[in-house]
């Protein structure tokens, strides 16, 4: 089994930068909270950027709206957060991103106008990390988070980005990883170790479980285990059938589940754009 690598992740352990863009202001509060929850577990700044129609920038209902999503995220979190309305544009976000040095944008993917109007050119070599929420209208305080561990370049960041927000809401992290039934009892050693090694790599303060399921599926043991929690915090898979569940027509599951919970899916930056998988 392959020993993925965690400390290369460009995740400074404070001064982060996390954006939250939307145009259509769906679970906005939500979303902003999480993006609260990651600036807050690594001591950095929230930015809002609100995509408006020209002329909107000095409309009194989407600047008091606006100042209702901030003063709802400064009530559960202490942390500085930069909030500007800005003319939706092609180039609008990956302008915001460079001029504002952000290191990582969290995307509602209900937010599909945002990214529809200019397309995957908008995101592609993006200079930050990105993460995509399905499920936010779900999103409260969590108790715990899950972590799958699937083997994919992004588990890293994954449990990063879980670890600023265990940090910021004091709960547990939950790292898993899925083995065949048939696995041999030195895949199972493999996997524990897996675990263990991303184990010591979380913040001491935050309280790790470790878990290695016998399961005929990976994917559908995953998309089982994230149906049961807050909030599954998931490394972008790179192929497979989970790869199919997160950017393929079965993500339609997620939206059209009567219960959905928050699943993040995560991609380290320097590669493709995960945004442009989903829009």
């Amino acid at each position: 089994m392959q020993m993925l690598e965690h400390e290369d992740v460009a995740w400074p352990s404070e001064d982060q930068r996390i954006l939250v863009p939307f145009h259509e202001a769906v679970n906005v509060t939500e979303t902003g909270l999480l993006g609260a929850s990651i600036a807050s577990g690594t001591n950095g700044t929230l930015y809002l950027l609100h995509a408006v129609k020209p002329g909107d920038t000095k409309n009194t209902d989407v600047i008091r709206h606006d100042a209702g999503t901030k003063f709802l995220i400064k009530q559960e979190f202490d942390v500085p957060v930069v909030q500007q309305q800005k003319e939706l544009s092609d180039d609008l976000l990956r302008a915001f991103i460079e001029s504002h040095d952000i290191t990582s944008v969290l995307i509602n993917r209900e937010e599909e106008s945002f990214f529809s109007r200019a397309g995957s050119d908008q995101t592609d070599g993006l200079q930050c990390h990105t993460i995509v929420g399905s499920g936010i209208a779900a999103f409260d305080s969590p108790t715990s988070i899950l972590v799958p561990v699937a083997g994919g370049p992004h588990s890293g960041l994954a449990i990063r980005i879980a670890e600023a927000i265990a940090t910021a809401y004091d709960c547990s992290i939950e790292l898993l990883h899925v083995i065949s039934e048939d696995a041999s009892e030195q895949q199972e050693n493999d996997a524990a170790k897996l675990l263990d090694t991303y184990s010591s790599r979380v913040a001491g303060s935050i309280e790790v479980h470790c878990d290695v399921l016998r399961k005929p599926g990976v994917a559908d043991t995953i998309i089982e285990q994230s149906e049961t929690r807050d909030l599954t915090v998931l490394g972008a898979p790179e192929k497979g059938e989970l790869r199919r569940y997160v950017f393929g027509s079965t993500v339609d599951d997620i939206m059209n589940n009567t219960d959905p919970q928050p699943i993040l899916t995560v991609h380290r930056k320097d590669t493709e754009s995960l945004i442009s998988r989903w829009f």
